[in-house]
C-alpha cells in the first residue's frame, strides 16, 4: 500500500494523471455535499438570512426593486436564475462550492508549482466541514467565495479583464473587497507579474471600466428607490455601529430594537445609515481606548476555534470546528513562512486580504462567519507543508523535489 502511493506521488506530476485525480476529488466534494445536505439542515434549521434572499429574488422576478435596505444584487439575483430557492438554489450552491474546490487547486498550482501541493488544497477544502455547511444552507459565501477565488485566480494567472470581471461580480454579492480590488490589483501587476507602471494602470483603468459598467444598473436601482446615489447599499452605518456603541460588551452584534432607541422611528433609511455611522464615529472619537479593547474582542471572536453563537456551542460542533480549523491554522503559519523564501512576492496578494479583511472586521463585527472569506487561503498556505510530510511519511524522510510550473 505505502508503495503504490509512492508510486502514485511520483507520478502525480503528468499533467493527465494531475487532471483525473482533480476530477476524482471534485466528484468528492459534489458528494459530499448532497450527502451532507439533510444531516446539515436537521441541526441547523432555517436560517433567517436565507429568507432575506429569497424575498429580494422574488422581487426582482415580480419586476420590483429590492425591498431589503442591506441587500446587494449579486447572490439573489443567482438564486432568481436558479429557479427562486429550493432544490435550484441548493444544486447552484454546491456548484459554487465545487468551482471553488478547483479555483483553489489551481492557485496553490500557480503559487507552488507543485501539483501534489494543488491536489492535496482541493482535498482539504473538498472535505473541509465550513466549505460543506455553507454550501448547502443557502447563504451567500459559498457563492461570493467562488467569484473571489476566480478573480484572484485570473489575477495570478495575468488575465486582468476576466479578474476584474469576477472581482466586481463579487463586489455586487457582498461589497467588503471593494476598496481592496484596486490594491490587488496594482499588487499583482506590479509585484507578482513585474510589469510596468503604465500597464499597471491599464489594468486598473479596465478595472474601473468594467465596474462601472457593471454596478451602474444598481446604481439606477438605487436611485429609483432612494431618491438619491447610494453606491453599494445601506449596511455600512449598521456593521459599524454595531461593533462601536456603549452597549457593546464582546465585540458582537446589536439589537436595535433595545440599543438603539428611535432607529425605527427614522424614515428615511439613507438617513437612518447615516445617524448610526455618525454615532459610531462619535463613539470611536470619544472612547478611543475603549474602541481598541473591542477591536481585540473582535480579533478574538474572528479567530476563535469554535462557533460563538449559543445554538452552536454544542460538543460535538466544538470538536468538528476545532479539530478541522486548528490544524489549517497551524499549517498555514508553517506554510506562509516556508513560502517567503521560494515564492514570497506571490503570497502578498493573500497577506494584503487577510489582513484586510481582518482589520475591518475588527474594526465592525467580528465572527465565525466573517471569517469564513479567509479559509481558503489559509488552506492554500497549508498545502505545501502538508504535501512535505506526506512525502516524508510514504519515502522514508527523503521528499521529493517539487514539480516546478514552466
Amino acid at each position: 500500500m505505502r508503495r503504490s502511493l509512492t508510486n502514485m506521488i511520483r507520478i502525480v506530476a503528468d499533467p493527465a494523471i494531475e487532471r483525473r485525480a482533480l476530477l476524482i476529488i471534485l466528484g468528492v466534494a459534489a458528494v459530499l455535499r448532497l450527502a451532507m445536505t439533510p444531516i446539515i439542515a436537521a441541526r441547523v434549521g432555517y436560517l433567517p438570512d436565507i429568507l432575506s434572499y429569497r424575498t429580494a429574488a422574488a422581487d426582482l422576478l415580480a419586476g420590483h426593486m429590492i425591498q431589503n435596505d442591506l441587500a446587494m444584487p449579486g447572490y439573489p439575483i443567482m438564486v432568481l436564475l436558479a429557479g427562486g430557492g429550493g432544490l435550484g438554489q441548493l444544486l447552484a450552491d454546491i456548484a459554487f462550492s465545487v468551482l471553488s474546490v478547483w479555483c483553489i487547486a489551481r492557485i496553490t498550482r500557480e503559487i507552488t508549482g507543485d501539483a501534489l501541493s494543488g491536489l492535496l488544497a482541493a482535498l482539504l477544502w473538498a472535505v473541509y466541514p465550513f466549505s460543506i455547511f455553507y454550501a448547502v444552507t443557502g447563504l451567500s459565501e459559498t457563492f461570493f467565495v467562488a467569484l473571489f477565488l476566480l478573480g484572484f485566480l485570473a489575477y495570478q494567472r495575468g488575465s486582468f479583464t476576466f479578474g476584474s470581471v469576477a472581482m466586481v461580480a463579487a463586489i455586487l454579492t457582498r461589497p467588503a473587497v471593494e476598496l481592496l480590488a484596486p490594491v490587488l490589483i496594482l499588487t499583482f501587476a506590479l509585484v507578482v507579474h513585474r510589469l510596468s507602471l503604465n500597464r499597471a494602470l491599464k489594468h486598473l483603468a479596465i478595472f474601473a471600466a468594467i465596474y462601472v459598467v457593471l454596478i451602474s444598473p444598481w446604481w439606477w436601482h438605487n436611485y429609483e428607490k432612494y431618491g438619491r446615489f447610494v453606491r453599494l447599499n445601506l449596511g455600512s452605518g449598521i456593521v459599524l455601529y454595531s461593533g462601536n456603541y456603549a452597549g457593546n460588551l464582546d465585540g458582537g452584534g446589536v439589537n436595535f430594537s433595545i440599543d438603539v432607541p428611535g432607529y425605527y422611528d427614522i424614515q428615511d433609511p439613507v438617513e437612518r445609515d447615516r445617524t448610526l455611522r455618525d454615532a459610531a464615529v462619535r463613539f470611536i472619537i470619544d472612547n478611543p481606548g475603549r474602541f481598541f479593547e473591542l477591536a481585540g474582542l473582535k480579533f478574538l471572536r474572528l479567530w476563535r476555534f469554535w462557533p460563538y453563537a449559543a445554538e452552536y456551542t454544542s460538543m460535538f460542533l466544538f470538536i468538528v470546528s476545532a479539530a478541522s480549523f486548528l490544524p489549517v491554522l497551524l499549517l498555514s503559519m508553517v506554510g506562509a513562512v516556508w513560502g517567503v523564501g521560494r515564492y514570497g512576492r506571490k503570497l502578498i496578494p493573500i497577506a494584503l486580504f487577510v489582513g484586510y479583511t481582518t482589520a475591518v472586521h475588527m474594526v465592525t463585527i467580528g465572527s465565525l462567519r466573517y471569517r469564513f472569506p479567509m479559509e481558503p487561503f489559509l488552506v492554500i498556505l497549508a498545502s505545501a507543508p502538508s504535501a512535505w510530510i506526506v512525502r516524508y511519511l510514504l519515502q522514508s524522510g527523503e521528499p521529493a523535489a517539487v514539480t516546478k510550473v514552466h
